[in-house]
Protein backbone atom coordinates (compact mmCIF):
# COMPACT_ATOMS: atom_id res chain seq x y z
CA UNK A 1 0.00 0.00 0.00
CA UNK A 2 1.37 3.43 -0.96
CA UNK A 3 0.60 6.06 1.67
CA UNK A 4 -0.09 9.71 0.95
CA UNK A 5 -0.87 12.58 3.28
CA UNK A 6 -4.53 12.56 2.24
CA UNK A 7 -4.73 8.88 3.22
CA UNK A 8 -2.97 9.64 6.51
CA UNK A 9 -5.52 12.33 7.31
CA UNK A 10 -8.39 9.94 6.65
CA UNK A 11 -7.02 6.75 8.21
CA UNK A 12 -8.79 5.24 11.18
CA UNK A 13 -12.03 7.13 10.83
CA UNK A 14 -14.21 8.53 8.08
CA UNK A 15 -14.51 11.92 9.76
CA UNK A 16 -10.89 13.06 9.76
CA UNK A 17 -10.41 14.30 6.19
CA UNK A 18 -8.50 17.57 6.52
CA UNK A 19 -9.78 18.45 10.00
CA UNK A 20 -9.06 21.76 11.64
CA UNK A 21 -7.49 21.20 15.05
CA UNK A 22 -9.94 22.09 17.80
CA UNK A 23 -7.81 21.42 20.87
CA UNK A 24 -8.14 24.46 23.11
CA UNK A 25 -4.40 25.07 23.33
CA UNK A 26 -3.72 25.07 19.60
CA UNK A 27 -4.96 28.49 18.37
CA UNK A 28 -2.57 30.47 20.59
CA UNK A 29 0.35 28.84 18.77
CA UNK A 30 -0.47 30.60 15.53
CA UNK A 31 -0.17 34.34 15.01
CA UNK A 32 -1.06 36.05 11.74
CA UNK A 33 1.27 34.71 9.11
CA UNK A 34 1.43 32.57 6.02
CA UNK A 35 2.22 28.89 6.52
CA UNK A 36 1.58 28.28 2.81
CA UNK A 37 4.12 30.94 1.83
CA UNK A 38 6.74 29.18 3.96
CA UNK A 39 5.96 25.91 2.17
CA UNK A 40 6.24 27.64 -1.20
CA UNK A 41 9.59 29.19 -0.29
CA UNK A 42 10.90 25.77 0.76
CA UNK A 43 9.79 24.30 -2.54
CA UNK A 44 11.56 27.06 -4.47
CA UNK A 45 14.73 26.54 -2.44
CA UNK A 46 14.67 22.79 -3.09
CA UNK A 47 14.17 23.30 -6.82
CA UNK A 48 17.02 25.81 -6.94
CA UNK A 49 19.29 23.34 -5.14
CA UNK A 50 18.33 20.62 -7.61
CA UNK A 51 19.19 22.90 -10.53
CA UNK A 52 22.52 23.86 -8.95
CA UNK A 53 23.35 20.19 -8.40
CA UNK A 54 22.50 19.49 -12.04
CA UNK A 55 24.89 22.19 -13.29
CA UNK A 56 27.69 20.91 -11.07
CA UNK A 57 27.11 17.36 -12.26
CA UNK A 58 27.14 18.60 -15.86
CA UNK A 59 30.48 20.32 -15.28
CA UNK A 60 31.98 17.14 -13.84
CA UNK A 61 30.54 15.09 -16.69
CA UNK A 62 32.16 17.36 -19.28
CA UNK A 63 35.50 16.83 -17.54
CA UNK A 64 35.05 13.06 -17.16
CA UNK A 65 37.19 10.48 -18.96
CA UNK A 66 36.25 9.74 -22.55
CA UNK A 67 33.21 7.50 -22.82
CA UNK A 68 31.76 8.42 -19.41
CA UNK A 69 30.27 11.83 -20.13
CA UNK A 70 26.99 10.66 -21.65
CA UNK A 71 26.24 8.20 -18.84
CA UNK A 72 27.07 10.80 -16.19
CA UNK A 73 24.87 13.39 -17.84
CA UNK A 74 21.97 10.91 -17.98
CA UNK A 75 22.43 10.05 -14.30
CA UNK A 76 22.53 13.73 -13.39
CA UNK A 77 19.32 14.37 -15.30
CA UNK A 78 17.58 11.46 -13.58
CA UNK A 79 18.73 12.73 -10.16
CA UNK A 80 17.44 16.21 -11.05
CA UNK A 81 14.02 14.84 -12.03
CA UNK A 82 13.79 12.89 -8.76
CA UNK A 83 14.76 15.96 -6.74
CA UNK A 84 12.12 18.10 -8.47
CA UNK A 85 9.46 15.44 -7.87
CA UNK A 86 10.41 15.25 -4.19
CA UNK A 87 10.33 19.05 -3.82
CA UNK A 88 6.79 19.14 -5.20
CA UNK A 89 5.63 16.22 -3.05
CA UNK A 90 7.07 17.94 0.03
CA UNK A 91 5.29 21.16 -0.90
CA UNK A 92 1.95 19.37 -1.27
CA UNK A 93 2.44 17.67 2.09
CA UNK A 94 3.39 20.92 3.83
CA UNK A 95 0.46 22.73 2.23
CA UNK A 96 -1.98 20.14 3.58
CA UNK A 97 -0.37 20.31 7.03
CA UNK A 98 -0.90 24.08 6.92
CA UNK A 99 -4.58 23.51 6.18
CA UNK A 100 -4.92 21.01 9.01
CA UNK A 101 -3.24 23.31 11.53
CA UNK A 102 -5.16 26.39 10.48
CA UNK A 103 -2.36 28.29 8.74
CA UNK A 104 -0.33 31.13 10.16
CA UNK A 105 3.16 31.18 11.58
CA UNK A 106 4.18 28.52 14.05
CA UNK A 107 5.43 30.44 17.07
CA UNK A 108 4.37 28.91 20.40
CA UNK A 109 4.34 31.38 23.30
CA UNK A 110 6.09 29.55 26.14
CA UNK A 111 7.68 30.56 29.43
CA UNK A 112 10.40 28.56 31.23
CA UNK A 113 8.47 28.92 34.47
CA UNK A 114 5.67 26.77 33.03
CA UNK A 115 7.90 23.72 32.64
CA UNK A 116 9.29 20.93 34.80
CA UNK A 117 11.82 18.17 34.16
CA UNK A 118 9.53 15.74 35.99
CA UNK A 119 7.76 13.93 33.16
CA UNK A 120 4.78 11.95 34.41
CA UNK A 121 2.34 12.32 31.50
CA UNK A 122 0.00 9.28 31.48
CA UNK A 123 1.08 8.10 28.03
CA UNK A 124 4.65 9.42 28.09
CA UNK A 125 6.17 8.90 31.56
CA UNK A 126 9.95 9.08 31.83
CA UNK A 127 11.42 7.80 35.09
CA UNK A 128 15.11 8.69 35.57
CA UNK A 129 17.21 5.54 35.37
CA UNK A 130 14.58 3.53 33.50
CA UNK A 131 15.27 1.87 30.14
CA UNK A 132 12.65 0.65 27.67
CA UNK A 133 13.84 -1.97 25.18
CA UNK A 134 12.30 -2.46 21.73
CA UNK A 135 13.02 -5.08 19.09
CA UNK A 136 11.82 -5.95 15.62
CA UNK A 137 12.75 -7.39 12.24
CA UNK A 138 12.97 -5.46 8.99
CA UNK A 139 14.39 -5.90 5.50
CA UNK A 140 17.61 -4.31 6.80
CA UNK A 141 17.99 -6.77 9.68
CA UNK A 142 17.18 -7.24 13.37
CA UNK A 143 16.74 -3.97 15.26
CA UNK A 144 17.43 -3.56 18.98
CA UNK A 145 16.51 -0.18 20.45
CA UNK A 146 17.11 1.05 24.04
CA UNK A 147 15.58 4.29 25.34
CA UNK A 148 17.00 5.45 28.68
CA UNK A 149 15.78 8.36 30.78
CA UNK A 150 18.84 9.97 32.32
CA UNK A 151 19.35 12.10 35.41
CA UNK A 152 20.90 14.81 33.23
CA UNK A 153 19.20 18.21 33.09
CA UNK A 154 20.15 20.42 30.15
CA UNK A 155 19.11 24.04 29.66
CA UNK A 156 18.04 24.91 26.11
CA UNK A 157 17.10 28.50 25.36
CA UNK A 158 16.37 29.12 29.03
CA UNK A 159 14.23 25.96 29.42
CA UNK A 160 15.38 23.18 31.74
CA UNK A 161 14.95 19.83 29.94
CA UNK A 162 15.57 16.18 30.69
CA UNK A 163 17.95 14.23 28.44
CA UNK A 164 16.72 10.91 27.00
CA UNK A 165 19.23 8.58 25.31
CA UNK A 166 18.01 6.52 22.34
CA UNK A 167 20.43 3.90 20.97
CA UNK A 168 19.69 1.69 17.94
CA UNK A 169 21.60 -1.45 16.93
CA UNK A 170 21.08 -3.30 13.65
CA UNK A 171 22.22 -6.94 13.73
CA UNK A 172 24.25 -6.06 16.82
CA UNK A 173 26.01 -3.04 15.30
CA UNK A 174 25.22 0.47 16.48
CA UNK A 175 23.75 2.63 13.70
CA UNK A 176 22.09 5.46 15.63
CA UNK A 177 22.40 7.28 18.93
CA UNK A 178 20.08 10.20 19.62
CA UNK A 179 19.84 12.38 22.69
CA UNK A 180 16.39 13.96 22.98
CA UNK A 181 15.44 16.80 25.31
CA UNK A 182 11.95 16.95 26.84
CA UNK A 183 10.15 19.01 29.48
CA UNK A 184 6.58 18.87 30.78
CA UNK A 185 4.36 21.93 30.78
CA UNK A 186 2.15 22.76 33.75
CA UNK A 187 -0.92 21.58 31.81
CA UNK A 188 0.65 18.11 31.39
CA UNK A 189 1.71 18.38 27.73
CA UNK A 190 5.26 17.12 27.09
CA UNK A 191 7.32 19.37 24.84
CA UNK A 192 10.30 18.50 22.67
CA UNK A 193 13.15 21.05 22.80
CA UNK A 194 15.86 19.45 20.70
CA UNK A 195 17.84 16.45 19.56
CA UNK A 196 21.44 15.48 18.92
CA UNK A 197 21.11 12.88 16.17
CA UNK A 198 24.13 10.69 15.46
CA UNK A 199 24.31 8.15 12.64
CA UNK A 200 27.12 5.61 12.43
CA UNK A 201 28.65 3.65 9.56
CA UNK A 202 31.34 0.98 9.94
CA UNK A 203 31.77 2.01 13.56
CA UNK A 204 32.40 5.67 12.78
CA UNK A 205 30.21 8.72 13.34
CA UNK A 206 28.92 9.44 9.84
CA UNK A 207 26.32 12.19 10.23
CA UNK A 208 24.64 14.61 12.63
CA UNK A 209 21.81 15.26 10.18
CA UNK A 210 18.50 15.90 11.91
CA UNK A 211 20.04 17.58 14.96
CA UNK A 212 18.40 20.75 16.25
CA UNK A 213 17.69 22.72 19.39
CA UNK A 214 14.99 25.22 20.18
CA UNK A 215 16.09 28.82 19.84
CA UNK A 216 19.00 28.17 17.47
CA UNK A 217 18.53 29.26 13.86
CA UNK A 218 14.81 29.86 14.57
CA UNK A 219 14.10 26.24 15.52
CA UNK A 220 10.91 25.90 17.57
CA UNK A 221 9.89 23.35 20.20
CA UNK A 222 6.86 21.12 19.64
CA UNK A 223 4.54 18.83 21.55
CA UNK A 224 5.61 15.20 21.73
CA UNK A 225 2.61 14.14 23.84
CA UNK A 226 -0.63 15.87 24.86
CA UNK A 227 -2.09 15.56 28.32
CA UNK A 228 -5.68 15.45 27.01
CA UNK A 229 -5.91 13.47 23.79
CA UNK A 230 -8.92 13.69 21.51
CA UNK A 231 -9.40 11.86 18.22
CA UNK A 232 -8.52 14.31 15.45
CA UNK A 233 -6.03 16.40 17.45
CA UNK A 234 -3.08 17.36 15.23
CA UNK A 235 0.12 18.99 16.47
CA UNK A 236 3.68 19.76 15.46
CA UNK A 237 6.21 17.70 17.40
CA UNK A 238 9.22 19.75 16.31
CA UNK A 239 9.84 22.58 13.86
CA UNK A 240 13.15 23.42 12.28
CA UNK A 241 12.60 24.22 8.61
CA UNK A 242 14.08 21.59 6.28
CA UNK A 243 15.52 19.62 9.22
CA UNK A 244 12.78 18.62 11.68
CA UNK A 245 9.10 18.90 10.72
CA UNK A 246 7.33 15.97 12.39
CA UNK A 247 3.56 16.14 12.85
CA UNK A 248 1.26 13.75 14.75
CA UNK A 249 -2.47 13.04 14.77
CA UNK A 250 -4.47 11.23 17.45
CA UNK A 251 -6.41 8.31 15.93
CA UNK A 252 -7.77 6.47 18.99
CA UNK A 253 -7.59 6.34 22.77
CA UNK A 254 -9.01 2.86 23.40
CA UNK A 255 -6.72 0.43 21.56
CA UNK A 256 -5.66 -2.97 22.93
CA UNK A 257 -2.05 -3.84 22.05
CA UNK A 258 -0.18 -7.12 22.49
CA UNK A 259 3.63 -7.09 22.45
CA UNK A 260 6.25 -9.40 24.01
CA UNK A 261 6.32 -7.35 27.23
CA UNK A 262 2.56 -7.78 27.76
CA UNK A 263 -0.95 -6.91 26.67
CA UNK A 264 -2.09 -3.33 27.25
CA UNK A 265 -5.57 -1.82 27.15
CA UNK A 266 -6.81 1.74 26.67
CA UNK A 267 -3.78 2.57 24.55
CA UNK A 268 -3.37 5.82 22.66
CA UNK A 269 -2.88 5.43 18.90
CA UNK A 270 -1.26 8.17 16.84
CA UNK A 271 0.06 8.46 13.33
CA UNK A 272 3.27 10.39 12.66
CA UNK A 273 4.43 12.04 9.48
CA UNK A 274 7.14 14.44 8.27
CA UNK A 275 6.83 16.45 5.05
CA UNK A 276 10.55 15.89 4.48
CA UNK A 277 9.69 12.22 3.82
CA UNK A 278 6.23 12.39 2.23
CA UNK A 279 5.86 8.61 1.85
CA UNK A 280 6.85 7.60 5.40
CA UNK A 281 4.08 7.07 7.97
CA UNK A 282 4.09 5.32 11.35
CA UNK A 283 1.43 4.23 13.77
CA UNK A 284 2.54 4.56 17.39
CA UNK A 285 0.79 3.00 20.37
CA UNK A 286 1.24 4.29 23.93
CA UNK A 287 0.10 2.37 27.01
CA UNK A 288 -1.04 4.19 30.17
CA UNK A 289 1.75 4.57 32.77
CA UNK A 290 4.19 2.75 30.45
CA UNK A 291 4.68 4.87 27.34
CA UNK A 292 5.47 3.75 23.82
CA UNK A 293 4.85 0.02 23.35
CA UNK A 294 4.57 -0.46 19.57
CA UNK A 295 5.62 1.25 16.31
CA UNK A 296 4.25 0.08 12.94
CA UNK A 297 5.68 1.21 9.60
CA UNK A 298 2.65 1.59 7.33
CA UNK A 299 4.63 1.08 4.13
CA UNK A 300 6.42 -2.14 5.11
CA UNK A 301 4.33 -3.44 8.00
CA UNK A 302 7.48 -3.75 10.15
CA UNK A 303 6.83 -3.71 13.91
CA UNK A 304 9.09 -2.43 16.66
CA UNK A 305 7.77 -3.89 19.93
CA UNK A 306 8.42 -3.31 23.63
CA UNK A 307 10.21 -6.39 24.97
CA UNK A 308 11.57 -5.25 28.35
CA UNK A 309 11.65 -2.44 30.92
CA UNK A 310 14.34 -2.22 33.61
CA UNK A 311 16.11 0.20 35.92
CA UNK A 312 19.82 0.86 35.47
Amino acid sequence: MHWTLAKWLAVGTTTLALPVATHAAFPSFFADGDCEAVAGAQRNAAEERAEADLWLAAAKAKNAPDGEAAAREAAARAAFDEAIDLAREQFQARDQVCEVLGGGKYDPALSPGEFSTTIDNLYFPHVPGQTLVYEGNSAEGFEHNEVTTTFNIVTIGGFATRAIEDVVLLDGVQIEHATDYFAQRSNGDVWYFGEVSREFEDGFLDSLEGSWRAGKDEAKPGIVMLQDNHVGDVYRQEYFIDVAEDVAMVLATDETVKVPFGTFQNCLKTIEFAALEPDVFEWKFYAPKVGLVLVVDLETGDRLELVDVFMK
